[in-house]
């Protein structure tokens, strides 16, 4: 089995969850997987973009693979095994499911329509500690994907905080509510649920036997 954790949006392969879950890994024995789903080309981030990624890295391992993922990490995590049965299992922490529908109705529209218009928006990136530019490309490729449903049942545990406002808990209701097979542990935290990653770990690794 191989593991793969998905960073979240503006966040990079050296994250602080990816970190500190790459280090529980290696106790345990196992290698944990963390690409850089920036590609290097932030500008032009979307999620196909971070599925080319996620592909690539499966392709050069053997055998049968577990995803992690942190926010829009966890979503992509859930498009991915949609079409790749070597996914057996699944961790889904705070996933930003639907981002059109979720994180567009966040944005003021005056700011959404220049964002249109011109193509680009400036925003916070976490990992490079500076704004970076973001093409409109992200848009219109996520709407793509958030019209095909998450239909495939595997096992899989979804964490997520009683406090995320960025990305509320009832999107991992809703999931649940599909997928019979899932477990949801809600914890009272933020959607970064830094003050938690403790916790999650030893959830995580029972849900994996590790």
């Amino acid at each position: 089995m191989h593991y793969l954790y998905l960073h979240g949006f503006t966040s990079g392969a050296s994250s602080y969850k990816g970190g500190y879950f790459r280090e529980r890994f290696a106790e345990k024995g196992q290698t944990l997987h963390t690409p850089d789903l920036n590609g290097g080309d932030f500008e032009h981030l979307t999620l196909s973009s971070q599925l080319a990624i996620v592909e690539a890295l499966a392709d050069s391992l053997d055998g049968d693979l577990t995803l992690l993922g942190s926010s829009m990490g966890a979503y992509v995590a859930a498009l991915f095994a949609e079409h790749h049965p070597r996914v057996r299992q699944l961790v889904l922490i705070a996933p930003a499911f639907q981002f059109t529908t979720r994180y567009l109705k966040q944005m003021d529209p005056a700011v959404l329509e220049n964002w249109r218009k011109s193509g680009f928006i400036k925003i916070f990136h976490h990992a490079y500690g500076e704004n970076r530019r973001l093409h409109y490309g992200i848009v219109e490729d996520a709407a793509r994907h958030d019209a095909n449903p998450l239909a495939r049942q595997l096992p899989a545990l979804l964490i997520h905080g009683l406090h995320d406002e960025p990305v509320p808990y009832r999107y991992s209701i809703d999931y649940l509510a599909d997928h019979p097979g899932a477990r949801l542990l809600l914890l009272s935290s933020d959607h970064q649920m830094a003050d938690q990653v403790e916790v999650i770990w030893q959830y995580v690794a029972h849900f994996l036997g590790l």
